[in-house]
């Protein structure tokens, strides 16, 4: 492709005199640490959010695949008891099996 590609200015536009840098941001995109100044003018900054606990990802997977208790208590790594309580909780689900789920798979 050569060392022009579409897209790039022209380097010979670039004021003699003038620093330049470039940085292949492909496998170093993560580990690129800004200065609090300059983390406003880049796009691809996101504030930090604090991860979500197990037992509200079991829930929100419920939700949406209406897993079994057995499989919730095993892929989410919650106490049986919660994870009973989750699917007895459910209006879909909460009649089936005495309450533990429709089933593996299911």
């Amino acid at each position: 492709m050569g060392a022009l590609q579409p897209g790039l200015p022209n380097p010979a536009m670039i004021p003699e005199g003038w620093s330049l840098l470039i940085v292949d941001l492909k496998d170093c995109f993560s580990t690129i640490s800004l200065h609090e100044d300059d983390k406003q003018c880049f796009a691809f900054t996101l504030p930090a959010e604090a991860p979500l606990s197990s037992s509200c990802r079991a829930r929100e997977a419920h939700a949406v695949f209406h897993q079994n208790a057995w499989g919730l208590h095993i892929a989410y790594g919650i106490p049986w008891e919660e994870a009973k309580a989750i699917v007895k909780a459910c209006p879909i689900c909460s009649h089936h099996n005495q309450g533990v789920g429709l089933g593996i798979g299911v």
